[in-house]
């Protein structure tokens, strides 16, 4: 058996096909190895959606072309959103790259590793899947599960529906499948993702339908249910609605709006004013006044003003999000954004982020500490970590996704071990994005 290290780059969507490339691969005679060095092959699931995302991926594959001048055997293999976009470009650039496939069917790396002549040439159509996954990088206790693939939104900044396709909606019997296999594989909190979740079913149903897979879902049996990747749709507050009546669904939305600024939103091809969004927001939490809302938000979009930024500053400050990432603008080819001037120095970039940044951590904190004092339940993260000298656990509570969210660090010994989920009396921040509490 042929030995195999998989490098997974990228968001959850990808470490989705990541993990159904693992399958793939384990069911053909490869084993799954977790140090490179011990490997014969080495596949690498790059990202390509922005320029840091890119470098990266490059930089990825050029340290594995480094153990490959000390191992001439090892076959080195590019595959996602990267490929997808530039693969001649990428074989140019790295010829020590044995093979590279794209993003339409996870099942192509093993076809190249095994037919060399092989060709990459399918349509868009890898979306009737059930169980096709290894869990090898899924978290402790939760998995992200893909309600459809690609997008047909026109947002002016994203090359997705170039990279992925338009979109595809899963059936619904599909995904309750595969849900009922990472419930029997012990997964605690599905995490639903897509390019553009608010848009489940528009093209399979001809309606949005993620209300109506749902309640399916909560019959699977997972504690906790939690949605990501929603597009600002009156269909919003509808799934808000349902949280209520179905306690497994976290009180947690992810909302990228992307800027705040009318004249950028425009631009962006999306929409929308300050007093909108404002009032968009007012309506989710009139349904539930204590929901998590995680946003994302563009900075140095071109012509993007002093003017804008500080729009967007007002709108934080209103707005009192609860969790903000802050991304770095950065042309894609094949974007209308990338034929706009003018274009934002770096440096102003950084300055622009760092300012927003600022007001949005002490809008964090604030958000925070209304938990103090609370006892909430709480996910363990299996994830440990020595605070001033002591030895800490991180759990998650249902306000906190993983990976992109904080947490609460909570005193630990073996005696707690085996147990998922736990109580925890919130006592303290711990700096300006997570928690300390103690488990009772």
């Amino acid at each position: 058996m042929k030995k195999v290290f998989l490098d997974a780059l990228g968001c959850p969507k990808a470490l989705v096909d990541a993990e159904r490339i693992a399958y793939f691969l384990q069911t053909h005679d490869y084993t799954l190895v977790f140090h490179p060095e011990e490997a014969d092959i080495i596949v690498v699931n790059t990202c390509g959606f922005i320029e840091d995302a890119k470098q990266e991926s490059i930089d990825t594959l050029l340290s594995y072309v480094e153990l490959k001048k000390n191992n001439p055997s090892l076959e080195i293999v590019a595959t996602g959103c990267l490929t997808e976009r530039y693969k001649q470009e990428l074989l140019s650039l790295i010829p020590e790259i044995d093979h590279a496939t794209g993003v339409k069917d996870p099942h192509l790396v093993l076809e190249a590793l095994q037919k060399p002549s092989y060709t990459d040439t399918r349509a868009y159509t890898d979306i009737h899947w059930k169980t096709e996954r290894s869990l090898v990088f899924s978290g402790f206790a939760y998995a992200y599960l893909k309600v459809s693939e690609g997008c047909n939104r026109a947002c002016g900044f994203c090359v997705i529906p170039h990279i992925r396709g338009p979109q595809r909606s899963r059936p619904m019997e599909d995904i309750v499948e595969e849900a009922r296999f990472l419930r029997d594989q012990g997964i605690e909190e599905l995490i639903l993702i897509a390019e553009d979740t608010t848009s489940y079913g528009l093209d399979l149903y001809g309606k949005r339908s993620l209300s109506l897979l749902l309640p399916q879902l909560v019959e699977v049996g997972f504690p906790w249910i939690r949605i990501m990747y929603l597009y600002p749709e009156p269909e919003v507050l509808t799934l808000v609605a349902m949280m209520k009546d179905y306690p497994p669904l976290v009180p947690y939305i992810d909302i990228p709006l992307q800027h705040a600024s009318e004249r950028i939103l425009l631009s962006m091809r999306r929409g929308g004013s300050p007093t909108e969004l404002l009032s968009y927001l007012d309506k989710i939490r009139n349904i539930i006044p204590d929901i998590a809302i995680r946003s994302a938000f563009i900075v140095g979009y071109p012509g993007e003003t002093e003017e804008d930024v500080e729009i967007l500053a007002r709108f934080l400050e209103e707005a009192q999000l609860d969790r903000v990432g802050f991304f770095a603008y950065s042309d894609e080819e094949g974007s209308f954004s990338a034929t706009l001037t003018p274009k934002i120095a770096k440096k102003t970039l950084k300055e622009r982020i760092s300012y927003l940044a600022s007001v949005q951590k002490a809008i964090s904190e604030k958000r925070l500490s209304r938990f103090i004092g609370k006892t909430l339940l709480c996910i363990d993260e299996g994830k440990q970590k020595v605070i001033r000298g002591k030895p800490y656990r991180f759990l998650r509570t249902p306000y906190d996704a993983p990976d992109i969210d904080g947490g609460v660090f909570v005193p630990w010994d073996d005696s707690l071990e085996g147990k998922i989920f736990h109580r925890v009396h919130i006592e303290a921040l711990e700096k300006s994005y997570d928690l300390k509490g103690t488990i009772v």
